[in-house]
């Protein structure tokens, strides 16, 4: 009954501040706090609580419906569906916010940032994993904008120590690639770049990394097979390098986290507030879940330079402008990232007649994020042309242009079952949303 009179409590709150996400988190971290006091400070407060609400949430109902004109009733059972997963033990808790019309429709969290010791709150940071990919081509968009370059510039045009690369033709012969890497190729994982995890451990720097990239053997033409991974992603990142003229890291601090005013989103671990970092959660065979701390995605880079395939840890608030922005066709807050044209070509399917050529069946890879091209299984409450990137861990993101609808979990668990918490999710929130 108290969790439900404070989800109540939180709802009124996000209604009377609708245009300021950053207050409206902040303001639900105070009420999640407040909900783990003693039980006898919850025996005095809910007769209040429960008076106080009922009242404010009667004469604010209309306007809230106005903003993001979604079922409230229906939302509020979003937390109530996820929290029924956690406690059969198919996750261990995540955060999910969705928004709508540019505003946050309601942001919850449920389970533990670390299992049976501290609950999840709204403001914790998870590690965003592979939703980082999506910054790569996000930045080199910004590149093709400024006119640096074009997505399907052949690579050595740019480095031209990938001129003649060779590709395998057998187990022991090699050739000159018939059809060499393209920017885009290094987007929508169709580039064959193979993974050398201990040499790029011993790199110091993204552009030595992709000079002794430029040697390898190619493990098939590009273009032709789908093989999910972050090799390209350097590529790129590193041609961002060379036309901003600026590291990588800082270039995105620059101009898309500062500007975004993602405030929670860090490169290291180590700047994460450690009461609010959540830790890895992995389910062994005997059905149990262990938490140990988050460690930085050094697997990819040994620490000496940002691992543009994995590195980020973020909020769920903070990825809200980055949604939103997407969904605005590159425009948030009066100020213009991308061009509609560059939203549309980071967005649609790009990986032509290759299959698989995505996570999940009828999903499809576009440049560093996915599309819905026939939305099913877990995605079938979402619209065809929805478009999102997820991470290791059972995080994601999905932006649906056609309901102007921005869905949003973060969790941290290894095991469980992903598929089962992201249906739930979209499933009860499309029911939020009325229909046309």
């Amino acid at each position: 009954m108290y969790s439900a009179q404070i989800r109540s409590s939180r709802t009124f709150l996000q209604k009377q501040i609708p245009s300021s996400h950053e207050g409206f988190v902040a303001i639900t971290a105070d009420f999640r706090r407040l909900s783990l006091q003693s039980e006898i400070m919850r025996r005095i407060t809910t007769p209040i609580i429960r008076f106080c609400t009922g009242f404010l949430l009667l004469t604010t109902s209309y306007a809230a419906a106005a903003e993001h004109g979604m079922d409230e009733k229906v939302l509020s059972q979003i937390p109530e569906n996820l929290q029924a997963i956690v406690d059969r033990g198919q996750s261990t808790g995540m955060v999910a916010l969705v928004a709508r019309n540019g505003k946050i429709a309601s942001i919850d969290a449920v389970g533990w940032r670390i299992m049976n010791k501290e609950p999840l709150e709204t403001t914790d940071v998870f590690w965003a994993a592979s939703i980082t990919k999506s910054f790569v081509a996000v930045a080199i968009m910004m590149m093709v904008d400024e006119g640096h370059l074009q997505l399907d510039d052949l690579v050595e045009k740019h480095i031209p120590e990938f001129k003649g690369q060779k590709v395998k033709t057998g187990k022991k012969s090699s050739d000159t690639a018939k059809h060499p890497l393209t920017i885009r190729n290094l987007l929508n994982h169709l580039d064959g770049l193979p993974k050398n995890p201990t040499r790029s451990r011993a790199t110091k720097s993204i552009k030595e990394r992709v000079l002794k990239a430029a040697k390898d053997t190619l493990m098939w033409e590009p273009g032709t097979k789908w093989n999910y991974g972050g090799e390209g992603l350097y590529v790129a990142a590193y041609l961002v390098e060379k036309y901003s003229d600026t590291p990588y890291a800082e270039f995105l601090k620059t101009r898309m986290l500062d500007p975004l005013g993602m405030k929670n989103t860090y490169f290291t671990i180590k700047d994460v507030p450690e009461n609010r970092g959540v830790w890895k959660h992995s389910k062994h065979k005997k059905g149990k879940w262990e938490a140990e701390k988050l460690r930085d995605f050094n697997w990819s880079t040994g620490g000496s330079y940002f691992a543009v395939d994995g590195g980020f840890f973020c909020t769920a608030e903070d990825l809200f402008p980055w949604c939103q922005m997407l969904l605005n066709g590159g425009e948030y807050g009066g100020v213009r990232y991308l061009s509609e044209k560059s939203v549309r070509e980071l967005t649609r399917k790009q990986t032509g007649e290759v299959k698989p050529a995505g996570h999940g069946v009828g999903n499809f890879h576009a440049l560093a994020f996915q599309e819905a091209v026939e939305p099913q299984g877990p995605t079938a409450a979402l619209t065809k042309g929805s478009f999102g990137k997820g991470g290791s861990g059972g995080s994601m993101t999905w932006v649906d242009p056609h309901t102007k609808t921005i869905y949003i979990m973060l969790q941290n668990a290894w095991g469980g079952d992903r598929n089962l918490t992201h249906s739930t999710f979209l499933n009860t929130t499309a029911k939020a949303i009325p229909p046309k």
